[in-house]
């Protein structure tokens, strides 16, 4: 099959839906169909044209101007219908669905953002301008049954499904990372990785909070990710005087996650809005179990005191607990990380997520 992928957001930039939208079309190529992601041209040093991983893609200088935005882009996937005979159109957040609907295929759109949860509890008119965009699509795919359900809440009429995220189970796998060491990290300390970019929904400044009241010596914490929230986070951190155990990495590209994961023995997750995590999916493949706040596709992937421990979201003290239970019971944490790991490769990998999303394109 010939299948058109469009994105504002792709790789190199780091997010969940850049993940999601490479590895999906990863798992398409490998299954023997044609892939060409469409995706804007953040940057002047981005290649025009490339191909990566046996994907076609393309990035498109395309302005603010929703109206010539949508002129440029919509005239750019006509006439890669016609030239090549692609069937359908898969996008990826709402800014690109317009002009989709244009070139003359199917579309399938996935809804993936928080942004979105936010929007439809913004009244009627803000839902009704909602339904009509996603009238657009034939169906609409979403990573959590909180994102499906907010999609019928907008009064569209179509097929709405959940399909998780995924995970490449080819590169996140159990593996030796001299990270700990680089860090100063001793081998009997109980590390909890936090990957996450550093803002509001990921609820990341209740985890700051949270680590000033572990009340264990035995732990440390590293930090994968940036954001707005940062300086905050290590101003919390820093006043309970645990700023020597918590170590900062910055961005971190996901090509290199697997060495962090691997430093680590449990995967946090202490989000105020969230999918069907990828990063705590990759986790999981790593081998490590999550501790995990009940909020939208977490509780998919955590199951309660089997792959992890499901919090109250919003509750430092939660989380505490959740990790003075961790650096008390090691074995206990292994085991859940085996039970992890094995779900995580049995239920998540990315070629039976692509496998599911295929249905929906014929």
């Amino acid at each position: 099959m010939k299948i058109l992928m469009l994105s504002n957001e792709f790789p190199p930039s780091i997010g969940g839906v850049q993940t999601h939208v490479y590895e999906l079309a990863k798992a398409l190529v490998r299954a023997g169909h044609r892939v060409a992601v469409v995706a804007r041209r953040a940057e002047k040093s981005l290649s025009k044209f490339e191909i990566m991983d046996g994907i076609e893609v393309h990035r498109l200088k395309l302005p603010n101007s929703h109206l010539v935005y949508d002129w440029k882009l919509s005239r750019f996937l006509k006439k890669q219908v016609r030239e090549n005979g692609f069937e359908v159109a898969h996008v990826h957040g709402m800014r690109p669905l317009k002009a989709a609907a244009r070139a003359g295929v199917p579309v399938v759109f996935t809804n993936h953002t928080s942004s979105f949860l936010k929007r439809v509890k913004k009244g009627q008119k803000v839902l009704d301008k909602m339904r009509r965009e996603l009238e657009l699509a034939s169906v609409v795919l979403a990573p959590s049954e909180e994102l499906v359900e907010a999609t019928r809440t907008t009064g569209y009429g179509g097929k709405t499904v959940f399909i998780s995220n995924g995970v490449d189970t080819g590169r996140f796998y159990p593996t030796d990372s001299a990270l700990r060491k680089t860090l100063g990290i001793p081998t009997s300390a109980m590390v909890f990785v936090l990957a996450r970019r550093l803002v509001e929904k990921n609820g990341v400044l209740h985890f700051a909070k949270a680590i000033g009241r572990v009340q264990r010596d035995n732990f440390h914490v590293i930090v994968a990710g940036d954001g707005e929230d940062r300086e905050q986070f290590e101003q919390i951190v820093a006043d309970a005087g645990c700023s020597a155990r918590v170590h900062m990495l910055g961005g971190v590209d996901n090509q290199k996650m697997p060495e962090v994961f691997a430093a680590g023995n449990v995967s946090v997750l202490p989000s105020l809005m969230e999918a069907t995590s990828i990063a705590g999916l990759e986790a999981m493949a790593c081998g490590l179990p999550l501790i995990g706040t009940r909020v939208g596709g977490i509780p998919v992937i955590l199951h309660h005191e089997k792959t992890g421990l499901l919090v109250e979201p919003a509750s430092p003290d939660a989380l505490a607990q959740a990790m003075r239970y961790c650096c008390d019971n090691q074995e206990v944490v292994h085991t859940m990380g085996q039970a992890a790991l094995d779900r995580a490769r049995r239920e998540f990998s990315w070629d039976k997520i692509a496998e599911q999303t295929l249905a929906y394109y014929r």
